[in-house]
């Protein structure tokens, strides 16, 4: 799987498991203008037992686009917690607006357009015939993820659903990926098909307050350098740490920011092992906050930017007992060093 993060290289050992629908900002400047006849009268979907394509119950919500009944041709078999099946009608023309169908209608609670989903889903290409270029069922669980941190056609078509139901979107390539797709299992100027179940709406985090106690664990450099950090030879916190080094002087980090930050990474487990570090690679990172593990989440609101900030954060707000790679040891306690350079 190809992951990105708003246009930019994501970093394996920070980022949490990102969709390749996180792999860009919508390309809107940089699409690609389908026929001038493409065809908006195709048939409508051809769904499992219990989804007739209806129009769904209820107002819109805000930023959401609206669901309709017709699929342009779009046939999907299969229930709803199985993977489904998508089959492309041929000599049918994509539709050049975002087409939203309802193939069975959730009973939970409605997603809001700022909402950070859980999902299953499948995407497949229309001008590659049909080929499927992602899936979360082949990866044997669903993906949780910010809709502020999506491809366009997600951030409008996911708004409006509810959890435990199953919806088509049929995406133009002005809110997918325009000219620049991340796979070449994705053409340039493709429409995306997504049939999507909705699992579940991950609550919102609390931010963590800052206290002096570093457990040990010694800093030295000064922000803007890479630090060098010293792990005691002492068991781990079993709570998230979060320690202000230096206090910056400039804005303040809100929940759910996108923030750039220069960092370093070490395991505890690994004996203070340098798992990642963006001062290594000669730039910062940037990335949102709802997109990161929980360790990051709750840890980074509040920083302000110039600051230097201090994070040991335990194994279930990091990577579990599933590293994704072996410098992070199963059930690990990672430590950052970070540094604020921005804030969006």
């Amino acid at each position: 799987m190809t992951t990105h993060l708003r246009g930019r290289r994501a970093v394996l050992v920070i980022v949490a498991v990102l969709a390749l629908v996180l792999a860009a900002t919508a390309c809107a400047d940089g699409g690609t203008e389908l026929a001038a006849g493409a065809s908006e009268t195709a048939p409508d979907v051809s769904v499992g037992e219990g989804s007739g394509g209806e129009e769904p119950g209820g107002e819109e919500s805000g930023g959401a686009a609206p669901a309709t009944g017709d699929a342009h041709g779009v046939e999907v078999t299969g229930e709803r917690g199985a993977e489904p099946v998508i089959t492309l009608t041929d000599g049918v023309e994509p539709p050049t607006e975002l087409v939203v169908v309802d193939l069975a209608e959730g009973d939970g609670e409605e997603i809001p357009p700022d909402a950070t989903v859980t999902v299953d889903y499948v995407g497949v290409s229309w001008l590659n015939d049909g080929e499927e270029f992602d899936s979360s069922f082949d990866r044997g669980e669903p993906i949780s993820f910010p809709l502020d941190g999506v491809i366009q056609g997600w951030g409008e078509g996911i708004p409006g659903m509810r959890v435990g139901g199953r919806r088509l979107l049929i995406i133009p390539p002005d809110l997918a990926y325009g000219d620049q797709p991340p796979t070449d299992a994705i053409a340039p100027g493709d429409t995306l098909v997504f049939v999507v179940d909705a699992v579940g709406i991950v609550p919102p985090v609390e931010p963590v307050e800052p206290t002096d106690d570093t457990m040990g664990v010694e800093v030295g450099g000064e922000p803007g350098a890479a630090p060098q950090i010293t792990l005691p030879d002492a068991e781990p916190p079993a709570e998230l740490v979060v320690v202000d080094l230096v206090e910056g002087d400039g804005a303040e980090v809100p929940p759910g920011a996108t923030v750039t930050t220069h960092y370093t990474g070490v395991s505890w487990l690994n004996g203070g092992t340098e798992f990642d570090s963006s001062f290594g690679r000669g730039e910062p990172a940037t990335f949102p906050l709802d997109g990161v593990i929980p360790g990051w989440t709750q840890g980074i609101p509040g920083m302000r930017v110039g600051g230097r900030r201090l994070l040991i954060i335990p194994p279930d707000l990091a990577y579990g007992d599933q590293p994704p790679t072996d410098a992070i040891a199963p059930g690990d306690t990672l430590v950052f060093v970070i540094d604020l350079t921005d804030v969006q």
